[in-house]
């Protein structure tokens, strides 16, 4: 590999390599055993060498030869991962030439981009299949070919095709160095987007930069093989690929993010699991990663990186000064698709210019490609001078062969000859999030209205954009206010039809100019920009600051409980612009279609037209209509959020989200299968009876058993003979025991023995909880929640998933009044009790329910009551509340509470037996189910059988009864306190489960017994065996 110089445009570097396919081979043979890249997978971080990118990418390349034809152009549309780096290089190896299409653009930019580049070839995931079929079936000529998620684990393992060497021609010469290798087109801001050739030269000199800059600042080492990089921009772009092809270089890592846009805690994990060393984002990644690490108030993962590159949009500066203050190097880069990688700041860690831009590609003479033209008021345009060696193919747009980019700098006062990014010569708007807008097309539309005369559309640093219209009075007077409206409305709707996604402008976004005012305009008819921001500030604030606080009125109309669903249906239907028939008020709205502005906009009918005082996340509290209308209505709905449920029904969304874009929909087959069942929870109470209820079922072919801690056949063993279950039934080869670590990757199991079972198991059962009804759900998250979402990715398959069972309780559903159905909980954390033990449950259901719906994954619901002793030996554990209660009260205090509740208590034997019934069921549209005693009794009842057994005690108020409680600490109730202050002394009426459905499919459950004094007897005589219960005190 030759030296480089400080003259970029010495190419005898790209001349070395001839092609960008070949600097990769040689790359990879040169790294072979270093990893290259790292994706996430199943709830980890997964590795490749360079060798098995280079051998995979080989061997689709040799699969897909046969369709290449004439072809000279393929197009790709795909998801930003392992299997779109690994489509590209393949496509390259076939020498051809790559568009890349962003999965943001419309049908018709697709169509143009096809058309326009001439593409004849066009692959696509199977995600973007609606997407590909509609643009293709409107290009003559083009064939489609959709790819299914690769499985990388197989491919890595296939040998290399036998005939390589003779279906690549990877013979390349000197020629071959400005031929066009790869296409990424522009945003879309103009009338469509724009294709932007590169050649082999252009990207060989992208993985160059760094080493470049070192030649002019030979101290700094920023990258070596050692490093771990990590892009938050997607391949397509070149902020993203110009990442792949500087890490290519030096034979250091890449890490491909579980999805494009990442959440901050995805961000955080992959950072800390693939121990990062540099990062790039957009500004506003790093924007929202400032309150996230302030709440976390753990900075080790990010000070662990040498850098963090952004680019893209400006970042205010206090955010930066924030980072350097906190001992985090952010800094900033400039360049375009059209012209490469042109300027940097100071990259010396111990600089405090972060932020402002030198350029760095010289000439041989030593000048800078990069020139400044004054254009007044201090600003400076950026002009790129002819010879520029990073120029894309034919984007001059200057007689000499050079390129006016259109960006505006104003040079630092602090730093001279650094300079600060400013905006857009010509009228593309800079969204907050980076995206651009060009508004002169949805202009031109709206302008071919009639009744308007002029149109600004704004929206430069905002979150959305925003149209203010100058009337046209001699045809607006043919019409009224209303009309008017509605026409300019009309307008609108044509200009947002072609254009991206986040330019769209929504109603609430229109602001009508009076009669009276006019926008400021040239001669030519074109709309004064800068004049219109300034003359109308406060208008367009206004405007922003209403549509993004919401309405702060009263209620323009009372609706009844019945009409609520209709409007919001409705409301919903105009939003997203769908028939109203085609709202299921079950489905999330997000599902639908809905995003954050829509989300706005919908929020904001609701307010306006039902009352102001609606929370900003109230649709994130509330994801479906129906869940809408319960919380309207009031039946759920209380002021405040003192005991946390927001934090509650946000995590159980964070979850559903993570869900939505990890998992496709699921197809499901509707052949019986084999019994083959893994269980966690195995050496607990209920856990043992379903074990030995299953082992007992010859329909059964396998049991694996997760269980923690060591000697795990022990536990197991142990566990049943405390029970006085026979022990015999564990000695028996249809019957694994393996450990339990849910947390980790594999769930703590070799990489063998999980894919072994992901092939095998039919029927998984999470029976395994922690119960202390003292921590909250922050805890229950981690310890609990985000282990049993690594399990519902073991039980996911995209055919035939796993069916999944899940344990939960009662009290995750007690808060939904005096009866509950056997169905699935609304999206409202008030259904649970409120502790972290019932909103955990909460969260799991409200999962579960999701992936069932929105997923097709047989997911079932066992939502299990007060559990009491078997009825054979009257084995209770006396950990729990209710053996505390009892033997505290009528034994030890001699006083027990009042309570006005009925007693559902199942014994264990009868709860296990229908839950196993349940498991072993052919698989039904019913996913809830209730484990609880269909025949109950009251309080007083169950008392009285206590008395019969010869305990003496006085019946007292709950709140006496905690008091003599609290000042006894030597009761081993007293562990309970606060949570006996928290139900007793607020009562403790509980609902009824209906049982209707779930005794249908269980019948044993009819038959479980109420706990009269002959099964109380056998509780006492357990617990007198054991030294709990003490019958002369």
């Amino acid at each position: 590999m030759p030296a480089l110089t400080t003259n970029y445009t010495d190419e005898s570097f790209p001349l070395y390599y001839k092609s960008f396919v070949n600097f990769i081979k040689i790359q990879c043979k040169r790294h072979a055993d270093r990893v290259y890249v790292r994706y996430y997978s199943q709830g980890t971080y997964k590795t490749l060498t360079y060798a098995e990118i280079d051998h995979m990418s080989t061997n689709l390349a040799c699969e897909w030869a046969a369709l290449k034809n004439n072809t000279q152009v393929v197009s790709f549309l795909g998801v930003n991962g392992v299997d779109f780096l690994l489509t590209v290089l393949a496509l390259m190896k076939l020498r051809l030439t790559v568009l890349m299409i962003s999965p943001r653009n419309s049908e018709p930019a697709i169509v143009n981009l096809l058309e326009k580049t001439k593409s004849k070839l066009f692959f696509a995931s199977t995600k973007f299949d609606s997407l590909a079929q509609e643009s293709t079936a409107q290009c003559d000529g083009v064939k489609l070919v959709m790819l299914d998620s690769f499985d990388i684990e197989d491919r890595r393992k296939q040998p290399l095709h036998p005939q390589s060497e003779e279906i690549l021609n990877m013979n390349f010469t000197t020629e071959d160095i400005n031929e066009p290798v790869l296409i990424i087109h522009s945003s879309g801001t103009t009338d469509f987007p724009k294709p932007i050739y590169l050649s082999n030269k252009y990207i060989i000199n992208s993985s160059i930069f760094f080493e470049y800059y070192k030649t002019q600042k030979p101290d700094l080492d920023l990258l070596n093989k050692d490093d771990v990089v990590l892009p938050c921009a997607p391949l397509f772009h070149m902020f993203g690929f110009s990442s792949l092809a500087t890490v290519t270089l030096q034979g250091a890592s890449l890490v491909f993010l579980e999805r494009l846009p990442p959440s901050q805690a995805e961000i955080d994990f992959a950072l800390r699991q693939n121990k990062v060393t540099a990062m790039s984002a957009s500004p506003i990644i790093l924007e929202q990663m400032i309150p996230f690490l302030k709440e976390r108030n753990d900075f080790s993962a990010v000070r662990r990186l040498r850098y963090i590159i952004f680019a893209g949009a400006s970042m205010k500066h206090e955010s930066g000064e924030w980072f350097h203050k906190h001992q985090i190097n952010i800094r900033n880069g400039y360049g375009s698709t059209e012209g490469g990688m042109l300027m940097m700041p100071d990259m010396d860690p111990s600089g405090k210019n972060w932020y402002a831009l030198r350029p760095v590609v010289r000439d041989e003479e030593g000048k800078f490609f990069c020139v400044m033209e004054d254009i007044g008021d201090g600003l400076k345009h950026l002009y790129i001078r002819a010879g520029n060696p990073n120029f894309a193919l034919g984007v001059s747009n200057r007689p000499d062969g050079g390129y006016d980019t259109n960006d505006i700098f104003r040079e630092d006062p602090d730093f001279p000859g650094h300079y600060n990014y400013v905006g857009r010569l010509d009228d593309t708007l800079i969204m907050e999030n980076g995206e651009k807008t060009n508004p002169v097309p949805m202009e031109n539309t709206i302008r071919l209205c009639p009744i308007v005369k002029q149109v600004a559309v704004v929206g430069q640093g905002r979150q959305c954009t925003a149209a203010l219209i100058e009337l046209n009075m001699e045809v607006a007077v043919n019409y009224g206010p209303q009309e008017m409206t509605a026409i300019v409305q009309e307008a609108v709707d044509e200009a947002n039809k072609e254009c991206p996604s986040h330019s769209i402008i929504l109603p609430e976004m229109i602001k009508i100019l009076p009669f009276n005012k006019s926008l400021p305009s040239t001669d030519k008819g074109t709309v004064k920009r800068k004049l219109v921001d300034s003359s109308y500030q406060d208008v367009i604030e206004d405007l922003y600051k209403a549509f993004l606080d919401g309405p702060r009125t009263k209620a323009n109309t009372t609706l009844s409980p019945a009409e609520i669903e209709p409007f919001l249906i409705k409301s919903l239907a105009d939003v997203l612009h769908l028939p109203e028939s085609s709202i299921d008020p079950s489905l999330s709205v997000f599902e639908l279609g809905l995003n954050s502005l829509t989300a706005i906009q919908l929020r904001n009918m609701v307010a306006n037209r039902l009352g102001g005082d609606i929370p900003q996340n109230f649709l994130f509290q509330y994801p479906t209509i129906s869940s809408m209308r319960e919380a309207l209505v009031g039946g759920l709905k209380k002021k405040g959020d003192s005991l946390g449920y927001g934090q509650t029904e946000l995590l159980a969304q964070s979850y559903i989200e993570r869900a939505r874009s990890e998992f496709p929909v699921a197809k499901v087959n509707e052949e019986e299968r084999e019994k083959v069942i893994l269980l966690t929870g195995a050496t607990g109470s209920l856990g043992s009876f379903i074990l030995r209820d299953l082992l007992k079922d010859r329909r059964v072919k396998k049991v694996y058993c997760l269980v923690r801690g060591t000697d795990l056949r022990h536990r197991l063993v142990q566990s049943f003979v405390s029970r006085h279950l026979d022990p015999t039934l564990l000695s028996t080869d249809r019957l694994e025991v393996l450990p339990m670590r849910l947390a980790e990757p594999y769930l703590g199991l070799t990489k063998e023995v999980y894919d072994q079972l992901k092939k095998e198991v039919t029927i998984v059962q999470h029976c395994a909880w922690l119960l202390d009804f003292n921590m909250s759900i922050g805890h229950y998250d981690k310890a609990c929640i985000a282990p049993f979402y690594n399990l519902i990715r073991f039980a996911y398959r995209e055919v035939n998933p796993m069916e999944l069972h899940f344990i939960s309780s009662v009290s995750a559903s007690a808060g939904l009044g005096p009866q509950v159905e056997e169905k699935a909980l609304p999206m409202d954390a008030r259904a649970a009790i409120p502790m972290g033990y019932a909103q955990s449950k909460f969260v799991c259901e409200s999962l579960l329910t999701y992936l069932a719906q929105g997923k097709h994954m047989p997911c079932s619901i066992e939502r299990v009551g007060q559990v009491c002793g078997d009825s054979v030996n009257g084995v209770w554990n006396t950990s729990e509340q209710f053996p505390l209660v009892l033997v505290a009260g009528g034994s030890l205090l001699h006083k027990m509470p009042k309570l006005e509740s009925d007693v559902d208590w199942i014994p264990v034997d009868y709860a296990a037996a229908a839950i196993v019934n349940i498991m072993l069921r052919p698989q039904q549209e019913e996913s809830v189910y209730h484990i609880v005693n269909p025949a109950s009794e009251s309080w007083s009842d169950l008392l009285e059988a206590m008395r019969s057994c010869g305990m003496q005690f006085d019946t007292v108020d709950p709140v006496e009864w905690v008091e003599a409680l609290s000042k006894d600490d030597t009761n081993p109730a007293y562990t309970l306190m606060a949570h006996f202050e928290s139900t007793f002394k607020k009562g403790m009426s509980m609902p009824r489960w209906q049982t209707t459905k779930t005794v249908q499919v269980a019948p044993v459950l009819q038959k479980a017994p109420i706990i009269d004094s002959k099964l109380f007897s056998k509780y006492l005589d357990h617990w007198k065996s054991i030294g709990f219960y003490d019958p002369s005190k």
